[in-house]
């Protein structure tokens, strides 16, 4: 009698054994013919598309598959004759662009723009290449037709007034402006632009410029007051070498902000952060003392970039930390440009300017002060800090080699400052290293 094992292996069905891979007409295996629509599909998406659209010419089944494959996408390194055969021929919607435009794609992207506008865009990235000192080129007007743009994002061009009947971009979330030029009367389409985009979350302002009839005589063109309102914005960057009038309007859901200005435009941004938690801000004019400012009330990180050889700037500096009462996290990098070094008496500057402020430092934990050189102007803020922060954990110098005082000498006079934290703060005093010239030598190494 056969055993039970013996039995269950008797009853197994004949296992079926896979027809073999076609063979081509030279006699070798075909390998690509058979592999499933979904494997295919995911080949083509994770090529570049010049070799996505040479996949023609693999095999049969092959030819012109990438015309039907949802997912594909531009890219920046894509040439223009591949942008061109892609979208006369590609039959999906496409959700994501990047195009690069050479001083001779130049007549393309409106076409571009168009075709890309009916495939339902969604995430698009224009990028002009500079050519010498010619003037911007001009986006076409056919950018405000794609309507689903979550995305958008315009480098080195000159955007053209909005056209009449223009209902915005309602689902963007994201817009970077980068190194763009707004016309004449350029304050009122940079304002509708962003009010027009009522769902922004991220806002990017890098160098723009707003050009007029007065370019001649710019000293003297006052422009106009605008505001930049949106109301569901969360992270917020804005640089520029000029002021063009612009405020904003009041942030509710800021969470960061990056910003770096000169005079007065820097006290009329400031105040729409009020509940930002993560602000960094470069305070490098001299005329610039932020006295009236509003209490950020949910700020935990502070980024600065400042000078501390002045008292303008100090007092700056000093307004923003006194209005700020749950700071936990306090960075400031020091700038090193201003040749004119004055001293500056920091406990008398603090009580003549703001009085008593009973939570000054109160709630910091972490402070780092970068490009040190040892000045008595640093030295004193550093010890204002020590004697106020009653919970700090750790305190950090970067020392510049051009520095008045060794390593050795810094930490030795941190150590002996009063210090108010009931548990002693970690004190590191290391040499700063400039990682932007670090990557200059790494990319000059052959």
């Amino acid at each position: 009698m056969p055993s039970l094992g013996l039995q269950r292996l008797s009853s197994k069905r004949p296992r079926k054994t896979s027809s073999p891979s076609p063979a081509t007409p030279d006699g070798t295996t075909d390998h690509l013919t058979p592999l499933p629509d979904e494997m295919v599909e995911e080949i083509l998406r994770r090529l570049p598309l010049d070799d996505a659209v040479r996949t023609s010419f693999l095999a049969k089944p092959w030819r012109f598959r990438w015309t039907n494959c949802p997912g594909l996408e531009l890219s920046a390194q894509d040439p223009p004759a591949a942008v061109d055969f892609f979208l006369t021929r590609y039959g999906c919607d496409v959700s994501r662009a990047h195009l690069e435009v050479p001083h001779e794609s130049l007549g393309k992207i409106d076409g571009w723009i168009r075709a890309l506008a009916a495939k339902g865009i969604r995430c698009l990235a224009v990028c002009f290449i500079p050519e010498g000192a010619l003037r911007l080129p001009l986006l076409p007007a056919s950018l405000f037709s794609c309507g689903e743009l979550t995305t958008l994002m315009l480098k080195h061009c000159d955007i053209p007034a909005l056209p009449p009947g223009f209902d915005g971009f309602p689902g963007l979330l994201e817009l970077k402006l980068e190194y763009v030029n707004f016309g004449e009367d350029g304050e009122r389409t940079f304002e509708a632009l962003i009010a027009k985009s009522p769902s922004l979350t991220c806002l990017s302002i890098l160098f723009p410029s707003i050009s007029s009839d007065d370019d001649d005589d710019e000293e003297n063109y006052n422009y106009r007051e605008w505001k930049i309102r949106a109301p569901n914005l969360k992270i917020f960057k804005m640089s520029a070498w000029e002021d063009y009038g612009w405020s904003v309007d009041d942030l509710p859901l800021i969470e960061e902000a990056c910003v770096q200005l000169e005079g007065p435009e820097l006290s009329r941004i400031l105040p729409g952060l009020a509940n930002v938690w993560n602000l960094s801000v470069e305070i490098a004019d001299d005329d610039t003392i932020l006295r009236r400012l509003p209490y950020f009330i949910n700020l935990k990180c502070l980024s600065l970039y400042t000078f501390l050889t002045n008292s303008s700037t100090v007092l700056s500096m000093l307004c923003i930390l006194s209005n700020a009462p749950i700071l936990e996290d306090l960075r400031i990098t020091l700038l090193h440009e201003n040749e004119e070094t004055m001293e500056v008496n920091m406990d008398e500057l603090v009580l003549n300017t703001l009085g008593t402020v009973e939570w000054l430092f109160s709630r910091l934990k972490h402070f780092c002060l970068d490009q040190s050189i040892g000045h008595r102007n640093e030295m004193q803020f550093i010890e204002l800090l020590m004697s106020k922060a009653i919970v700090l954990q750790q305190i950090e110098i970067s020392v510049r080699d051009d520095s008045s005082k060794s390593l050795e000498a810094v930490f030795y006079e941190l150590s002996q400052y009063k210090k108010a934290s009931s548990s002693q703060a970690e004190v590191i005093v290391n040499r700063f290293v400039d990682c932007y010239m670090d990557r200059i030598e790494d990319d000059e190494e052959p």
